[in-house]
């Protein structure tokens, strides 16, 4: 049996089933149209032969860190999953002074959005920040975790995410993304949807998920367990 890991938000598909066994209704739930989610799933592998975070290319998703970094990370999440707000607030900073700032790494952002319509809303605004302001991205991605809601209660209204994007960009900048995430809803879709498949093709099944060299971290892990891969992956490079 493989091990399941609490940490990993996991799309899971939920039949609707009715049997009366000795008069007794077994019921399993469901919500119509959406995917739900669980928070244990089947652990994803370490490693694996046929992928290198380093190959993946981004294909317009945003990216932080030097274009001549040695190490790639790929960074699959959905801005609504609960462990995405616990790795963007207990690894994401020291990941990004101790390797991105220092020219080590690069992070490759790619949406693993199935957790709901806020989901996708959020996303079609990441990508427009990261078209009018690429500088402030993680800013920006940091701060919608800051201020997540609950899951799928419909929190993250325009105004919100107006003004969550004000607490980060310019009132110029902030004006231009909501035109562009407005206009360019069903484009930046098509992208993440791309990107979501793309990672269900490599293996992920839950947010969040990292790729690093050829080495998995599959849920919000702790800083140690990524810093050790990291440093082993670099290591690796340098041979």
């Amino acid at each position: 049996m493989q091990k399941l890991n609490p940490n990993l938000y996991t799309p899971v598909a939920i039949v609707v089933a009715g049997i009366i066994v000795a008069g007794a209704i077994l019921v399993i739930g469901h919500q119509g149209g959406t995917t739900t989610a669980t928070t244990a799933t089947t652990q994803q592998p370490s490693t694996t032969a046929n992928i290198n975070s380093n190959s993946v290319k981004s294909n317009g998703d945003p990216v932080v860190g030097s274009a001549n970094a040695p190490l790639t990370i790929v960074y699959w999440f959905d801005y609504q999953c609960p462990f995405c707000k616990q790795n963007e607030q207990t690894v994401m900073p020291q990941l990004l002074k101790d390797y991105v700032d220092t020219g080590k790494v690069k992070i490759i952002y790619k949406d693993f959005s199935f957790l709901g319509t806020d989901s996708d809303t959020l996303g079609h605004y990441g990508r427009a920040v990261w078209a009018v302001a690429p500088d402030k991205f993680e800013a920006w991605h940091e701060a919608v975790y800051t201020n997540q809601g609950e899951e799928n209660t419909g929190w993250a209204t325009p105004a919100e995410i107006q003004k969550i994007t004000a607490s980060v960009l310019t009132a110029a900048q902030t004006a231009q993304v909501v035109q562009l995430a407005t206009t360019n809803a069903k484009q930046y879709q098509s992208v993440m949807d791309a990107d979501k498949q793309e990672g269900m093709q490599d293996g992920v099944q839950g947010t969040p998920a990292f790729l690093i060299g050829n080495q998995w971290i599959a849920g919000a892990e702790s800083y140690a367990q990524v810093k050790q891969t990291i440093d082993q992956q670099l290591a690796a490079t340098s041979k």
